[in-house]
């Protein structure tokens, strides 16, 4: 029973020492790295820190999901982009963590099939996670 008491008290003494040394701000505090200023986009402009992966120009940013080969969707000439039946999924060449994700999606001008079938795609994370993107006007799904 003494060792315990002994113990108990030596923890107590270290645990007061310790906070009493933690006074100053100075010790908790990191000022390095310096966090950077990112500038907000205005109208359609991205925030200083964006990585535009698609601006509907080029797809220098993405690869075929399956081989890396180059992305074989069809760029639209007013920015959009159209999936190429058999053409498989795209991924980033540059592999992302955290992030903040921004999407525009256009759900197709004449609505064909039903359900699930019509203007129907998808957003993988991390090549695990999806959100699902779904023309969803009138539609039960």
């Amino acid at each position: 029973m003494k060792r315990f008491s002994f113990a108990i008290f030596t923890i107590s003494a270290l645990c007061s020492t310790l906070s009493a040394q933690i006074t100053d701000p100075k010790a908790t505090e990191f000022w390095e790295p310096q966090v950077r200023v990112v500038t907000p986009g205005e109208g359609t402009k991205p925030p200083s820190d964006a990585i535009v992966l698609l601006d509907g120009s080029n797809f220098s940013e993405w690869q075929s999901a399956k081989d890396s080969s180059a992305a074989n969707w069809q760029l639209n000439g007013d920015g959009s982009v159209t999936v190429r039946p058999g053409a498989g999924d795209i991924e980033t060449k540059k592999v992302f963590g955290d992030c903040q994700l921004h999407v525009e999606y256009r759900a197709p001008s004449v609505v064909k099939g039903e359900s699930q079938g019509r203007g129907n795609s998808g957003i993988f994370l991390q090549g695990r996670y999806e959100i699902q993107v779904l023309d969803c006007y009138q539609n039960r799904t």
